[in-house]
Parts: structure tokens; sequence; C-alpha cells
């Protein structure tokens, strides 16, 4: 993943797009650690994922709040 276009055309895109970044992050730290054979090698990806995943499901509540 080379960017991550917050510029989305309905709020509904943006949870989408999160899930999206966090699913690259996500590869990614699984490429690392395969690669390096260590279990801990780009942890920071996953931890990056997990927080974009809460951000996506804060998205999703605050539209359903906000748009119903």
């Amino acid at each position: 993943m080379n960017s991550l276009d917050l510029n989305v055309a309905s709020p509904e895109e943006l949870p989408q797009v999160l899930r999206r970044a966090a699913d690259a992050f996500r590869e990614s730290h699984e490429d690392l650690k395969v690669n390096w054979q260590d279990p801990n090698a780009g942890a920071v990806w996953a931890a990056f994922a997990r927080i974009l995943d809460r951000a996506a499901t804060s998205a999703e509540k605050a539209i359903e709040r906000c748009l119903g």
C-alpha cells in the first residue's frame, strides 16, 4: 500500500478505507514474520492494524449516530 486516500465521497466509505489499510498492515506484519522467521518482526504494523480497526468501528458508530 503506497498511500491512504481519506478523500472519500461519502462518510460510509471511510470505515472501508481504514479497514483496507488495516488489512495491508496486517499483511506486512505477516510477510515480515515469515521472511525474518521472527514472530515479533514488524509487530508495530499489527498494532497499527488494530488501531485502524478500532477507528473504523468508531467511524461506523458515528455514522449510525449522526446519519442513522
